[in-house]
């Protein structure tokens, strides 16, 4: 009876081994998770697209009296736009909470926007063939942004204070007017304005060092008084002498961009 109760034991043990042997595979632990993409991070880059302009302005030239003459105010108003290529470089950082993103970032660009605007009637002491030139050589913008991640891709809006340089000149041409010839002047002053930018945009990471991306901004740079020199608006006769009225332009910019964005994430 004790050979058979081994026996008995020692066939169940034959039995039950292979089974656990078979559950314990089966029930193996599974791989480690891959790690998630993570946006967070300090990032530097480059952009490159479009940019499209349009350019406020107002000449002004005051009243004046001299000679028992006096010459009216005059007030020349009027628009222009123009598009360039946009390019330059942005820096910034990025930390992702969940899904959501959130960055900071400053930007650099150059642009090569120029308008001009030449009258083509007698407005006040205007003439025919006065020209007024208006151009913009770079912007720059500091944002926040605020997005939404699936892994590589992150879609976000970004908005901030944007700055530009803008350059507002006059040339008053020489003219004969009853008699008397007027000289010509020219004036010209530079200042940067100083406005604000909103736009959205949409990467996607190529890597975990390099994403590659669109972002479209509207931006108002608001506007500034410029001094455009002086124009000669009463001669006291042939040669003159001649008394000079101050000529300002009130002007301001605008502009649509699109980029695509190239970053390198430390």
């Amino acid at each position: 009876m004790r050979f058979a109760g081994i026996s008995v034991a020692a066939f169940a043990a034959l039995i039950v081994t292979p089974a656990l042997a078979a559950d314990m595979v089966t029930k193996a632990p599974p791989p480690p998770p891959v790690p998630t993409f993570s946006w967070t991070g300090f990032y530097i880059g480059g952009n490159l697209g479009g940019d499209w302009g349009r350019f406020s302005d107002s000449i002004s030239i005051p009243s004046t009296t001299a000679f028992g003459l006096t010459e009216p105010s005059t007030l020349f108003p009027f628009t222009l736009t123009d598009s360039s290529i946009l390019g330059g470089g942005q820096i910034g950082y990025r930390w992702q909470a969940a899904q959501w993103v959130y960055g900071i970032e400053g930007e650099f660009d150059g642009t090569n926007l120029r308008s001009a605007q030449t009258a083509g009637a007698i407005t006040g002491v205007l003439i025919p063939g006065d020209t007024f030139t208006l151009k913009t050589n770079w912007e720059a913008s500091v944002r926040v942004s605020a997005g939404y991640s699936w892994d590589r891709w992150l879609a976000y809006v970004t908005g901030g204070v944007a700055f530009a340089d803008v350059e507002a000149g006059a040339s008053f041409i020489p003219t004969l007017a009853g008699g008397i010839a007027f000289p010509g002047s020219a004036g010209s002053e530079t200042k940067v304005l100083t406005g604000g930018t909103i736009g959205a945009g949409l990467d996607y990471a190529l890597n975990q060092k390099w994403d590659l991306g669109v972002e479209y901004r509207y931006t108002d740079y608001g506007s500034a008084n410029f001094n455009n020199g002086v124009v000669a608006a009463i001669g006291a006769g042939v040669g003159g002498p001649f008394v000079f009225a101050p000529a300002t332009a009130r002007a301001g910019l605008s502009t649509n961009q699109i980029v695509g964005r190239l970053n390198y994430r430390f």
